[in-house]
Order: structure tokens, then C-alpha cells, then sequence
């Protein structure tokens, strides 16, 4: 059976993210205390913003760590859907210490969803397991690209690490997979607002949401929550 999460209650956003922040370089910290290198998976979209340039800013030796997204639209990364320039800007500061971004974007003419996952597998699979995930998590309680009721939200430890997600009426994405987030040395998720709340707690007693991927025996899932959206 998985374990019970934790959950790290703040009143703002800020203070979740500043939080959040500070856990993740200590497991970072303590990972490359074991190994030469570190990979982290990080979220993109609105509400990580502010976790972000945090975690950019703190004493850590970036040289030696990997940053990547948990998921991206299947789009340039200059597009305005992309969240590789926001994730990019955020990041700045590690960035310039000397992290390594793994992009999941591509330029390259008449490259399909399928094509660029498979490229990206043969990368992202000389990280794993990561030594930390961060999720955010949709109303629906989707995590990275990987959506209720769509086959890659079922964990399959046959499937690449990296998997093409084609959500309804969206355009199509690039996402780790459910094993590749499932099995991260440490996992953290942030969310805001009461609304969230009530939906990850419904997940949590029915099991039915991708969210509950996260859900590890090895180690605790640590939850960071924003009393106010």
C-alpha cells in the first residue's frame, strides 16, 4: 500500500512556494551527497511561477544538477503556449550557475508527437529515477500531461519515459510518464485554493485521479497547499 502524504498548509502561494522550495534543494542536497549528479522534473504553468525563481535561488551546487519540465505542449519553445520561456526565465539564476535545461521542445520540421517522445526517452531515461518530481495538479486533477481516463495515466513499467498525451480539444503534449513520476526518489505537488483541496482529497479516498501516481511504498508524497487561489 502507498503511503499517506503529507501536507505542508500555508496561507498564500508565496508561502507554499518558498517552502516548497526550501524542501526541494534539501533533497537535492542529500541526493548528491550519494551521487555526482541530480535530476529535478519541474512543473510549468501560472501557479509555480513564484516556486520557481525560488528554488533558482538557493544555495545549491547547480553545476551538478538537471533541470527538466514534467510536461510541455507540442510547440516551439518561443511559442506563446509554450512554458519553456517562462519555466527558462524563472530558472534564470540556476540556469546561469550551470544547471543543464532538458528541453522538450523541438524545431524540427514535420517532427510528431510520437518522434519527439521517443527522442527524449533515450535522454530522460539516463536520469532515472530523478532524484526529486514536482507536480502541480489541474481541476480535474491531471499531473503533467497525463489526464483522467487517457491510457498514459495508468502506470505500465513496459512504457518509454517519456510518452506523446493527445488531451480533448487541446493541442497535443509531450509528458513523462506515469512510472517515470512514480518512481522519483522524492515527490512534492503544489496546488492553491480550497477548490483543489476538496478535489485531492476526493482522489485520495477514491484512488481514481492521475494525481494519485504520485502515490509511492518507497517514500512520502509531500503536498504544498496554498489556503488562498
Amino acid at each position: 500500500m502507498s503511503r499517506r502524504p503529507i501536507l505542508h498548509l500555508h496561507a498564500d502561494l508565496a508561502g507554499a512556494s518558498q517552502a516548497l522550495a526550501h524542501w526541494v534543494a534539501a533533497r537535492l542536497l542529500a541526493a548528491l551527497g550519494q551521487q555526482q549528479r541530480a535530476s529535478v522534473a519541474l512543473p510549468g504553468g501560472s501557479t509555480p511561477g513564484l516556486f520557481l525563481m525560488a528554488l533558482a535561488k538557493q544555495d545549491l551546487p547547480w553545476r551538478r544538477i538537471t533541470l527538466l519540465p514534467t510536461d510541455e505542449r507540442f510547440v516551439p519553445a518561443d511559442h506563446p503556449r509554450s512554458n519553456e520561456r517562462m519555466m527558462r526565465a524563472a530558472l534564470d539564476p540556476a540556469l546561469r550557475a550551470g544547471a543543464e535545461w532538458l528541453s522538450f521542445a523541438s524545431d524540427e520540421p514535420g517532427l510528431s508527437p510520437e518522434a519527439l517522445a521517443r527522442q527524449l526517452a533515450d535522454r530522460v531515461a539516463r536520469l532515472l529515477p530523478f532524484a526529486v518530481v514536482v507536480c502541480g495538479m489541474g481541476e480535474d486533477g491531471h499531473i503533467a500531461s497525463l489526464f483522467p481516463g487517457e491510457p498514459q495515466a495508468r502506470p505500465d513499467p513496459h512504457e518509454p519515459c517519456v510518452v506523446p498525451a493527445f488531451p480533448m480539444a487541446l493541442e497535443p503534449r509531450i509528458s513523462l510518464s506515469a512510472m517515470a513520476l512514480r518512481e522519483a526518489g522524492e515527490a512534492g505537488l503544489l496546488f492553491s485554493g480550497k477548490a483543489k483541496r476538496t478535489v485531492f482529497a476526493e482522489a485520495l479516498r477514491l484512488g481514481d485521479k492521475p494525481v494519485t501516481l504520485l502515490l509511492a511504498k518507497h517514500r512520502r508524497l509531500h503536498v504544498f497547499i496554498s489556503e488562498n487561489s
